[in-house]
């Protein structure tokens, strides 16, 4: 076995060097075409033998077409696809010369079930490449104890571990063969390890990061595997995000001006108060709580993938249907409407006359007389009647009245008496010539 006094700053590359299989040096070989060439009958023959490419056995032909991974190193981590599974084996495409085979225990979950089916993609390391290629996603108790975790090791292939004991620098953990090894608090989690209780009794997965005096010092990481997971779906989240793109997310915290929305693997957006919803929102936790799913469409962004300058702009109302699409058809110039004082200002009133839309009542429109303020006349919650003067539906603005009320009501219905009067006075005569018409003919009295 190696020596694994300190494999810090150890030189692995004789080790992986000496696997490979040697190679004499053409250049070192004596060159009988050299000496044929001197002669007319010998440069022909040599350049015939140049032309035909040199013979191999049957037995070396067959060596090199059977050498299972001969493309891929122990410790290289490999991308492939399941293609099969049979008994307690699975197998890996992964581009090599022959397929990677894996245990399927290490397919299946903490509850027993599998997390992969015939066709998924699929992560792995190299753990054996002779006569075939071995795959792992992990060491687990089914390998031989110093070895095996020496090679995972170098290799970085992660190790499962029983946590059996914890104190406030780390956890002790028992990994494989009943090696003892520790976990420093701050690589127990990405995140601040309040209570490290919690870890007591569970089978985790990590990374050796420290190896020394033969495996009777070992030192993992957490941390380093959730880190690397996490920057794997941050770039795949990263890749979605773009202006116009619609993405779910959970809530993760809630501002006075909006709400953060976690769309996976840490990477956070803003929901600013204003794009919650069409509807007016006063605080973003009347409508919102943590932990809450939903859907938002991304706005714009700004020096994606910094972590400290990110800013993802997203909105929650882009995917609502806009009250305002229907407004010129619904309140023409002229309509009286019933509305809510929403908010009093000093040079007028907001007055909600549907939900999410808001019209302004200027305080020379409240009133006949001269108002200071429009609370002389009215309070947030009071329901009032206005009358439509304008609609700009480009801008989103509504001019609105209550003084006009009354006389547009009156003038209303004045032209409404006028037009029933009219209507009567065009039906008298034809109702009188007919009158006339029956009693000539005797048929009334």
């Amino acid at each position: 076995m190696a020596d694994t006094q300190d494999t810090q700053g150890h030189d692995d590359s004789g080790a992986l060097q000496s696997c490979a299989p040697s190679v004499p040096d053409a250049a070192a070989q004596p060159s009988a075409a050299a000496d044929a060439s001197r002669t007319p009958e010998g440069a022909a023959g040599h350049a015939e033998a140049a032309a035909a490419p040199p013979e191999e056995s049957f037995g070396e032909l067959l060596a090199k077409s059977a050498a299972p991974g001969r493309d891929v190193s122990v410790g290289d981590k490999v991308s492939g696809v399941l293609v099969k599974i049979e008994g307690e084996d699975a197998f890996v495409d992964f581009g090599g010369r022959s397929e990677g085979v894996i245990r399927v225990a290490e397919l299946r979950n903490a509850e027993g079930e599998l997390e992969y089916s015939v066709g998924d993609p699929l992560e792995a390391f190299v753990a054996a490449a002779q006569d075939e290629v071995r795959l792992t996603r992990r060491i687990g108790a089914h390998d031989s104890q110093t070895d095996a975790l020496l090679h995972a090791f170098r290799a970085r292939i992660p190790v499962e571990g029983r946590v059996d004991a914890v104190n406030k620098w780390g956890l002790g953990v028992t990994i494989q063969g009943g090696a003892r090894a520790f976990c420093p608090i701050s690589q127990a989690d990405s995140s601040f390890v309040q209570n490290a209780e919690e870890f007591r009794g569970k089978t985790l997965t990590f990374l050796i990061t420290e190896f020394r005096d033969q495996g009777r010092n070992i030192v993992l990481s957490r941390r380093a595997l959730l880190e690397a997971e996490q920057a794997k779906v941050v770039n795949e989240v990263r890749d979605r995000i773009a202006p116009g793109a619609e993405l779910e997310g959970t809530v993760k915290k809630l501002e006075s001006f909006g709400a953060f929305v976690d769309l996976g693997g840490g990477v956070e957006g803003l929901v600013h108060v204003s794009e919650i919803s069409h509807k007016r929102v006063e605080r973003p936790e009347d409508v919102l709580q943590v932990g809450q799913r939903v859907r938002v469409v991304v706005l714009r962004t700004r020096n994606l993938g910094s972590r400290r300058n990110e800013r993802i702009s997203l909105s929650m109302r882009a995917l609502e249907r806009d009250p305002w699409d229907e407004i010129r058809e619904r309140y023409p110039e002229g309509t009286v409407v019933a509305g809510k004082i929403e908010s009093l200002e000093s040079f007028g009133a907001f007055v909600e006359i549907a939900p999410g839309v808001r019209g302004l009542l200027h305080v020379s429109e409240i009133a006949d007389r001269r108002l200071a303020h429009p609370r002389e006349e009215l309070a947030i919650g009071q329901e009032v009647r206005v009358v439509v003067l304008e609609v700009d539906a480009r801008r989103r603005r509504l001019r609105l009245s209550m003084k006009q009320v009354e006389s547009l009501e009156s003038a209303a219905n004045v032209r409404d008496f006028q037009a029933r009067r009219k209507q009567e006075a065009e039906a008298q005569p034809a109702s009188s010539a007919m009158v006339d018409a029956l009693r000539r003919a005797n048929l009334i009295d």
